[in-house]
Formats: C-alpha cells, sequence, structure tokens
C-alpha cells in the first residue's frame, strides 16, 4: 500500500515539479528523497523528445513565357479580268490563290467588277457553264437562257470579256472557243464579223475594243534601192 501511494504522488508531483537530476518525493525541508529506478512507474523514467516541424511556403514564380505569334504572308498570283467601260474593255487586276484555274477566273469574272472602279459587267452569273483546256485551246461552254438574254449588239463585248480575261490571266491558254450544251458555235468577233463554227479566238480579235488599243501596226515600207548597172561608164570623153 505504502508503495502505490508513493507512486501516485510522484506522478502528480512531476508534473508540478521542476526538473531535478534524479526522481523523488519532497520530505518537508526543501529536500527530495530519492525514489529507487525500480519504484519509478513506467513512462516517468522515459527521456520525452519533443520535435517541432516549421513548414516553409515558397511563393510560386510566375510564368513569364511570352507567346509569340507569327504570320506567314500567303502568295497570291495576278489574274487580269476586263470589265466595260463605256463599252470598251478595261482590265483589273485580282489576286487568286497560286495554279488557280479557268473555273476561278470564270468565277471572278461573273462576280462582276470591284464597287470602287467605276467598271460595269455584261457576264450574268451562270453565264459559263465549264471550262475545259486542251492543247493550249480553252473550250467555253455558254448557258443557252443566259447568252440569249443579252442584246445581240453587245454580244461582241461579252465574248471580248471572256476571251480577254482567259487569255491574260491563264499563262498556258492562246486560244479560246465557244460551245452552248457542248456543240460549237458561231460568235462575233472585234470587227463584229460572225467567227466560223468552233473557230479558236485569240487576243488580237478583240485587243480594238480595249479602252487603249494598241496603235496599228503599218506594213513595212520597202525602200527603194539602186541596183548598180553592168554597163559601162557612157560619159564622153574628148580625144587630143
Amino acid at each position: 500500500m505504502i508503495t502505490r501511494r508513493v507512486t501516485a504522488a510522484v506522478a502528480a508531483l512531476v508534473v508540478l515539479a521542476v526538473i531535478g537530476a534524479a526522481c523523488g518525493v519532497p520530505t518537508g525541508d526543501d529536500t527530495f528523497a530519492e525514489i529507487p529506478p525500480a519504484e519509478v512507474p513506467f513512462g516517468l523514467a522515459a527521456t520525452s523528445t519533443t520535435t517541432s516541424t516549421t513548414t516553409t511556403t515558397v511563393p510560386e514564380t510566375p510564368d513569364t513565357t511570352t507567346a509569340v505569334s507569327t504570320t506567314t504572308p500567303i502568295r497570291l498570283d495576278p489574274a487580269e479580268v476586263y470589265f466595260l467601260s463605256r463599252g470598251r474593255l478595261q482590265p483589273v487586276v485580282i489576286e487568286l490563290p497560286p495554279g488557280f484555274s479557268a473555273d476561278q477566273v470564270a468565277d471572278v469574272l461573273e462576280a462582276g467588277p470591284p464597287p470602287d472602279v467605276g467598271l460595269d459587267t455584261l457576264i450574268e452569273d451562270g453565264l459559263i457553264v465549264s471550262s475545259i483546256e486542251s492543247r493550249a485551246v480553252l473550250t467555253v461552254d455558254l448557258d443557252a437562257d443566259t447568252f440569249a438574254e443579252i442584246p445581240s449588239t453587245q454580244q461582241t463585248e461579252a465574248i471580248a470579256q471572256i476571251v480577254m480575261t482567259m487569255i491574260s490571266s491563264l499563262r498556258r491558254v492562246g486560244l479560246v472557243n465557244f460551245t452552248i450544251e457542248d456543240e460549237l458555235i458561231a460568235v462575233k468577233k472585234g470587227n463584229s464579223l460572225l467567227s466560223d463554227v468552233g473557230e479558236p479566238l485569240s487576243y488580237e480579235d478583240y485587243s480594238l475594243l480595249l479602252v487603249n488599243p494598241p496603235a496599228p501596226v503599218d506594213d513595212a515600207e520597202v525602200d527603194a534601192t539602186t541596183v548598180p548597172s553592168d554597163e559601162p561608164d557612157q560619159s564622153s570623153t574628148t580625144n587630143p
């Protein structure tokens, strides 16, 4: 019983007492009586170790990466599309993707002139049905109803718009002929004369309709040359 009481007293005093060199109990005169190690309760004799953990928060470094956008220019090729200025042909340069086709040129022609150029056109949407190139000759198939809506007095200018545009824009094309429903037809030339059926037409056939037509080329004048005479000089001489 004494041992249990002493043990209980020690347990209470250890909590309140200042750390001593050895475990003990007060004797009443400011001294402590040492308790044998065997009588110290389990756990009180163990060394207490306190570990302090410090957590440091490192601020995130802001992302300083700058996105740089690059723009690659798209190369375009020029196409000369012919419209009308008071009945005369006037070219307008329109840029198209490289390697553009005859159908793309036809689409631009049918779309009409840009609004800021002050030009007119006789080419209505749907007039050109198809364009097929073979051996430098472009065959243009026309819609019969749309072509019939063009007054006969203006059909020359309409055909001229197509011929001049196609030949000027498509480097591989040098001549143009026309069909309706795949049947070759005759059309008016720049001199108002009717072509032969299926006759291939050239740039020169309509160049007289340009706003600034080329100057006519005169026939080369043949300079007269003096042919030396084989006859001997007949000039008289005075005999002494």
